[in-house]
């Protein structure tokens, strides 16, 4: 598996027009953008590509769009999770295999107040619904639960899983976890700001947001590693702080696709209830912002 799924993949953005409907036009060339930086992968529909606030038949039609312009040139995970019904989780990961990705991923059931049991449960209707390889979607600051170490390696019980798409700071708990899977589980490091301390810890790759917007670094960051210039990765990493930090200064998914227009790329809005666009002072106060720190990444 660690020879399929390795390097940096953007957990790509979806653009909605101000309507709040799919833009494929912009999908398509916000695609055709990331495969001509070098990218390993995408990561479709997930938190960042505002995948819950989306119906089952939109987030098909962003996978077949997405497939179909990259046409193998890169790899693929769609993240199915989210809906509050199996059901709907099952029916995209058959489709996600019509469709012939790579994987699939979800992050637990949320809202309710359930246990371990059910989540187990769900996990395991879900990855044995498809022949394709899985990854649990690990988030603990967003979805509100937590498990135990202990907890998550009962998910090696499950055919199919392969590991976890691991967004949190701790980086002790994600290589606990691998030393106890005993290399028959893989992860990808969710944080974009942790990259490099991520890979120190065993992670094949990244998958995140801001590889939208800067992926040359990241994938630079992963060459780097790779090759053993472990100097050169952390200057690059340092860049990633700074983005991450600018970024979320002036908001949420608003403030990654406005980062995308500065690059001469229509990411489109943001659909609500997420802010659609940075107000016209905000956004002129960001450019110029990006322009200092990022003046090799401007149109």
């Amino acid at each position: 598996m660690e020879r399929k799924f390795y390097g940096v993949y953007a957990a790509l953005l979806t653009p909605f027009n101000k309507e709040g409907m799919v833009c494929e036009t912009r999908l398509k060339k916000l695609v055709r953008f990331l495969i001509s930086k070098k990218l390993d992968g995408l990561y479709i529909c997930g938190g960042t590509g505002e995948g819950l606030s989306m119906d089952v038949e939109e987030r098909k039609r962003v996978v077949e769009t997405v497939r179909e312009e990259v046409g193998g040139k890169l790899r693929l995970i769609a993240h199915i999770g989210g809906s509050l019904n199996t059901r709907n989780a099952v029916e995209l990961a058959r489709h996600a295999e019509k469709m012939k990705l790579d994987a699939v991923s979800s992050i637990p059931p949320i809202y309710y107040r359930i246990g371990f049991k059910e989540i187990f449960n769900y996990y395991k209707t879900v990855a044995e619904s498809t022949s394709l390889p899985f990854l649990i979607y690990y988030i603990p600051a967003t979805t509100g639960i937590t498990l135990s170490n202990e907890d998550i390696l009962k998910f090696l019980d499950i055919r199919n899983i392969i590991g976890l798409k691991y967004t949190n700071p701790d980086m002790y708990i994600l290589q606990d976890i691998l030393i106890k899977a005993h290399g028959k589980w893989l992860a990808f490091s969710g944080p974009d700001e942790m990259f490099l301390p991520a890979l120190i810890m065993g992670v094949v790759g990244s998958i995140g947001s801001t590889q939208n917007v800067l992926p040359e670094i990241f994938t630079e960051i992963y060459k780097s590693f790779i090759a053993g210039d472990i100097k050169k990765a952390m200057e690059l990493q340092k860049r990633v702080t700074i983005a991450v930090s600018l970024l979320k200064k002036y908001g949420s998914t608003e403030a990654w696709k406005t980062a995308l227009k500065f690059r001469g790329i229509d990411a489109g809005y943001a659909r609500g209830p997420l802010t659609k666009a940075l107000p016209e002072t905000a956004e002129k106060n960001f450019y110029n912002e990006w322009k200092r720190n990022f003046p090799e990444y401007l149109l």
